[in-house]
């Protein structure tokens, strides 16, 4: 039998979907800052992280796991056929592309403006379905699988979380600590 979300100790998922959400948005100011002073590889990663925490803020909602990045494209895929609105899988498409550059240094200016502009739209959806309380859409029976995929956990993570109450992502440490040249015990991969 699979323990849903709510009877994991720690954070509740609505808890968990407001920080996600709160943290999304700093990252889309901290992109906004790091493209005025023209780093773009900083502004790329802060872009990329604004969507991923929009997406991750409405999984947490709907009671979602969402520890990795397929789980993040399978929830975006299932908000866009629910809502109707190809706009929310296009930008967290483009967002994603922001984080590929972030390893790959090809964008200019103006590409980097264009996504942040892209995924501060996405944000703003994300943050309007946190604020509604009706039932999703039905779609179909395709849909209802990937959600019945997104309700149980997959990943070790998502076991520990349910067992032991992990702390939220939001609040583990980083896998490197700044200043720091090894990485803690227990870093939060869930490869302590």
């Amino acid at each position: 039998m699979v323990m849903p979300l709510d009877t994991a100790p720690g954070p509740s998922p609505d808890e968990e979907a407001a920080r996600n959400m709160e943290i999304s948005h700093n990252f889309l100011r901290q992109a906004r800052e790091e493209l005025a002073r023209e780093d773009l590889l900083q502004a790329c990663n802060k872009t990329w992280g604004a969507a991923a925490y929009a997406i991750k803020a409405v999984a947490e909602k709907r009671r979602w796991f969402n520890d990795a990045d397929w789980k993040l494209w399978e929830a975006a895929s299932v908000i866009t056929a629910e809502e109707g609105d190809y706009s929310i899988l296009a930008g967290y498409s483009a967002a994603r592309q922001a984080h590929y550059d972030f390893y790959h240094h090809e964008f200019i200016a103006i590409d980097v403006r264009q996504i942040l502009e892209i995924t501060e739209g996405l944000v703003s959806k994300m943050a309007a379905l946190l604020a509604r309380d009706d039932s999703p859409n039905y779609v179909s029976e395709e849909i209802e699988g990937r959600i019945r995929r997104l309700q149980n956990p997959t990943s070790t993570m998502d076991r520990d979380r349910l067992a032991s109450g992990r702390k939220p992502m939001s609040e583990r440490p980083p896998a490197l600590p700044p200043g720091s040249g090894e990485p803690p015990a227990g870093n939060g991969t869930g490869n302590s």
